[in-house]
This record gives structure tokens, C-alpha cells and sequence, in this order.
């Protein structure tokens, strides 16, 4: 092992953009008309080398050493950007797309397309684990033939995991593969975007901002990145890679930093964040203080330069929500794969939370930007959800007398309510993720006349509730609108 984090600077290879015909195309989310908004998507493959990482000889290492130097890497970007750079925002978006079905996901795409077109900023999608890698190359062997995020060690020099053919062989762990080559890649691919010029999938763009995100697994693995990369990362390239980071629903969870270690415990050290990072915002559902023991990652707000950071924690939402399930790839990509597709029928509940996180989430974008562009501070909330007896086998929300929480970030929707929002639901299949979208049991006319005297009151009183979300930045001006919509065409009683 080397001492010290080497922090590769180095600028990746870049092919592309692909052909996309009949018979090749991208494995993607397609949401939204993209040529009819000025945009176009290409993909790219990228590669290079990159290090594998451990916690030194005896696992205990305060920073991580190189376990296995120059390990080659091919993944791949999707890049949605306008087709005239004058429509450039100068923001780029990297979202570190989501492998937890077997397959990438785009969901901070699917949330926030409006916002991403209308602003006209640069969306890269790009595949960071071995397993997404595998599918892609089931999903066409052609295409996606040179692809490979490979363990750079021979299978009898690993210490887990299995290989094809032997008993529970998961792919997750393969002994093919090896997902600490993460680390580099995210590094590499966000200075490649930065350089621009001749080569890059944006020359001619005039970046002038760079961020990265991540939803669920992805959002773990930005804050392992975060915690122990980005400085050496920004050491070696002699300035941040990224300008700000958004963690969606990930809990300040971690993940090993190479697949035979075990991840740092939310208690040390090497989870937290150093002094000296970028603005940071963690934003979560309801469901990850418990899901995902989120309340034990809590954290105080800071405007501290040398620690930006907000939490957010949005009442009534759910870890995943019923609007992303429009927005999946095709069925039959998904099946070519080898995966399996996501369901209802498997949950007991057969309504899942559709509280419209893709009304609130372009917002935390966008306080994002505005933190980094000119130092305009993020909103506060004002506590976090409350819970009653953490800690202990009682451990429970705190509700009003509907069922919905307190706490959290609040909206009309659990404020004024008309259903109460359930963060999980009864899954009998542990295959399926069914369980993480939540469900949400109406109120009733009865309940509902007690609340308001009648539909127009409903509507006022979203009205004046919205105008609190604008004036607070909790909602941009078109979602703003969305949520007055969807109130006038709310049946009331």
C-alpha cells in the first residue's frame, strides 16, 4: 500500500458522442420532449485509470491509502444539454446515476426536468458501478462491449464475494468487479466537464459552475466521496471539482470505500464531512430517520465557510414517490438488462405516497446555485421531524391529530391536508423496493368538510400557503404554480 491519497487529476479519454440508431441506442429515462425544449442527449464513453483505496494495512487509517494503483476504467455519460450554448445557464448537473434495481436511474433527471430545460442547464447522467455496467452490457453487448469497472486483483486475492456459477453469487460483490473504482471516476469525469475545450463533450459551453448529485445508493456514495476525496481531489487538480453537492434521501449513510471493507459507522470520523468542503445540502423523505437510522446522522445547519451545509427533512414524503415510476426506462430495456422491473402488485397498500416531490426538489437546486453563484444563503428549517423516544424500541413520529408528522420541511400538502402521507409501505416481496414508496390513505368528505368550509377555501388557503413557500424559497415560481393547480382541481369535500 502507498501512503496517502493520490487524488487522480487526470483528465479521462472521451469517445463519443455515440450513433443512435434503430438498432443502437442509450439505455436511459427519456422525460420530456427534448428537442421540443432546444435540447439535445449524447452519450459518451469516458475512461481512464483509477486507484483502489483502503483504510491501510491495519483498517484503521484516518485517510485512505491506494491499495491497488492504475486500475483501468471504461463507463459512460449521458449528456442533456441545450443545442445553443447561448441557452446555457453555465450549470452542469453531474447526477450520479442509481443502481439499486440493477440498472441505472436517472431519478434526479425525472424529479427535476422542468427545471433543468427551463434554465437551460447541462444534466450528465453518469454510470458509476460495476453492476449498472453489467446491465448495460446485457441490454446491448455491442454498444457497451468496452465497458468495464473489472477488480484489478486476481479472484484468489479477494477477500469476499463470489463468481458466476457458485452459490449466492451477487453480483453486487462480484469478484469480477470492483466498486471502489468510484472514487477517481467521480473526481476525473468532474474535472473532464469543467476543462471544456477540444475534446470535451462541452466545448463551446461556457461552464462557469459545476455540481454533482445523487439520490438513494448514489447519495451514499457522494458522501463517502465527500468525506474522504474531494479535498485530495481538489489537492491534486488545484481547485474543487465540484462547486456544491446535493445528497438526496441518503441519510449522511456512507458505503465501503472498496467491496471487501466494511463502511465507516455514522460515529467516525472518516464519515463526516472536513472543514475546508463546499456547500453541501442533505435532503431527505420522511423515511430515512428510521429507514435508514437518518436521525443518528443529524447534524446542525452552518453558514461557516469552511463548513456550508443545510439539512432538510420534507414531512410526508416517502424514499421513493409514485411520480418517479412514470419515468423509468421502457419495460422491455429494463427486462434486456437482466433486471427485474418495479411493481405495485407486491405491496399490501396499493396507493403509493404521491406527495409531489418533483414540485419541491428543483428548489433545493436552484438555493444550491444561488449559494455558490452569489452567497445567497439556503433557507433554514426551522426543526427537523419530530421524533418521540429516539433511540429506543418506542421510537415514533411525532403527528398531528390526522397522522400526519410534525417537523420537517412544511407544505400545503401535510399542512392542509386532504390525505395522510404514509414513508413505507407493506411489501411482500423483499426483491422489490415497493416497500421505500410509502402510501397515503385519504381523509374523507366528512373529515374534509370539518376542515374547509368549502373549495374555494381550500384553494385560498394553498394560495396564501404557497406564497410562504416563494417568499422562503421552499418552491421556485413554476412548481409554485403546479401545487395552486393541482389545489383548484382537488375535490373538496
Amino acid at each position: 500500500m502507498s501512503a496517502g491519497t493520490t487524488a487522480r487529476a487526470a483528465l479521462p479519454t472521451v469517445e463519443g458522442p455515440l450513433s443512435m440508431t434503430a438498432g443502437s441506442r442509450p439505455f436511459m429515462v427519456a422525460r420530456g420532449d427534448l428537442e421540443a425544449a432546444g435540447f439535445v442527449v449524447e452519450e459518451y464513453l469516458v475512461g481512464g485509470t483509477a486507484d483502489v483505496y483502503d483504510w491501510g494495512p491495519d483498517g484503521t487509517s484516518a485517510t485512505p491509502v491506494v491499495r491497488t494503483p492504475d486500475a483501468p476504467y471504461r463507463t459512460r455519460i449521458l449528456v442533456r444539454r441545450p443545442a445553443d450554448p447561448a441557452r446555457f445557464s453555465g450549470n452542469v448537473w453531474v447526477e450520479l446515476s442509481n443502481p439499486s434495481r440493477g440498472h441505472d436511474v436517472e431519478l434526479q433527471w425525472c424529479a427535476a426536468t422542468d427545471k433543468f430545460l427551463r434554465d437551460g442547464d447541462v444534466h450528465v447522467a453518469l454510470t458509476i458501478k460495476p453492476i449498472a455496467v453489467a446491465a448495460l452490457q446485457r441490454f446491448d453487448p455491442v454498444r457497451y462491449a468496452s465497458l468495464s469497472m473489472a477488480n484489478p486483483l486476481p479472484p484468489h486475492e479477494q477477500a469476499v464475494g463470489s463468481l458466476p456459477g457458485e452459490p449466492g453469487y451477487d453480483e453486487n460483490v462480484s469478484r469480477l468487479y470492483e466498486n471502489g473504482l468510484a472514487w477517481d471516476v467521480i473526481s476525473q469525469v468532474g474535472l473532464l466537464l469543467r476543462a471544456g475545450g477540444e475534446g470535451s463533450p462541452l466545448a463551446g459551453y461556457d461552464v462557469r459552475h459545476v455540481f454533482a448529485t445523487g439520490v438513494s445508493q448514489t447519495a451514499f456514495f457522494l458522501n463517502t466521496w465527500m468525506a474522504n476525496f474531494a479535498g485530495p481531489a481538489a489537492e491534486a487538480a488545484g481547485a474543487s471539482v465540484y462547486d456544491g453537492v446535493v445528497a438526496f434521501i441518503g441519510a449522511g449513510k456512507t458505503v465501503p470505500i472498496n467491496q471487501a471493507v466494511a463502511a465507516t459507522a455514522p460515529e467516525d470520523p472518516r464519515s463526516a464531512l472536513s472543514r475546508g468542503h463546499v456547500p453541501f445540502i442533505r435532503s431527505d423523505s420522511q423515511s430515512e430517520p428510521f429507514t435508514l437510522d437518518g436521525w443518528r446522522t443529524r447534524r446542525p445547519d452552518s453558514d461557516d465557510p469552511a463548513d456550508p451545509y443545510r439539512l432538510y427533512e420534507y414531512a410526508g414524503t416517502s424514499h421513493g414517490w409514485s411520480d418517479i415510476y412514470n419515468h423509468q426506462p421502457p419495460l422491455a430495456d429494463v427486462l434486456a438488462s437482466g433486471a427485474e422491473p418495479l411493481t405495485f402488485a407486491t405491496c399490501a397498500e396499493r396507493v403509493w405516497n404521491s406527495l409531489p416531490r418533483q414540485y419541491l426538489e428543483p428548489a433545493v437546486l436552484a438555493n444550491m446555485e444561488r449559494w455558490v453563484a452569489d452567497g445567497t444563503v439556503p433557507p433554514r428549517q426551522a426543526e427537523p421531524l419530530r421524533i418521540l423516544e429516539p433511540g429506543t424500541a418506542s421510537a415514533r413520529f411525532a403527528t398531528d391529530d390526522h397522522g400526519n408528522v410534525l417537523g420537517g420541511v412544511r407544505t400545503p400538502y401535510v399542512d392542509l391536508p386532504t390525505r395522510i402521507y404514509h414513508d413505507r409501505a407493506t411489501d411482500s416481496s423483499p426483491r422489490n423496493l415497493g416497500r421505500f414508496f410509502g402510501h397515503e390513505v385519504p381523509l374523507g368528505s366528512r373529515v374534509l368538510e370539518r376542515l374547509y368550509r368549502d373549495h374555494a377555501d381550500y384553494v385560498a388557503r394553498v394560495d396564501e400557503a404557497v406564497e410562504v413557500m416563494l417568499a422562503d424559497r421552499w418552491v421556485e415560481p413554476a412548481e409554485a404554480e403546479h401545487i395552486r393547480a393541482q389545489a383548484r382541481y382537488t375535490a373538496i369535500p
